[in-house]
C-alpha cells in the first residue's frame, strides 16, 4: 500500500498520489482548478485518475489500487 501512495499520478506535475490527496483535502476549489494545483497544466493525460481521486477524497474513502490501475492505463495509452 505504501508503494501505491508514492506512485506518481501525473508526469506533468510530478506529484505522487499522497501529495495529490493532501492538495485535494486542503482546497475547496472545484475539480478543474484543483487539478491545476496537482498537475500545473491543462492536459488531459491523467484526467480519469485525478477525477476519480478527487471524488474519492470528497467522499472520504480512497481506493489506491483503482487509482493505480487508472494511472497505468493512462500511461499505457500514452506509449502507443
Amino acid at each position: 500500500m505504501e508503494d501505491l501512495k508514492n506512485k506518481q499520478i501525473c508526469k506533468c506535475g510530478e506529484k505522487c498520489i499522497e501529495e495529490a490527496i493532501q492538495i485535494f483535502k486542503n482546497t475547496d476549489l472545484p475539480y478543474k482548478k484543483a487539478k491545476k494545483l496537482v498537475t500545473q497544466c491543462n492536459k488531459t493525460c491523467c484526467r480519469k485518475a485525478l477525477m476519480s481521486l478527487f471524488n474519492m477524497v470528497r467522499f472520504g474513502q480512497v481506493d489506491y489500487e483503482e487509482i493505480s490501475f487508472l494511472i497505468d492505463a493512462a500511461n499505457d495509452r500514452l506509449k502507443e
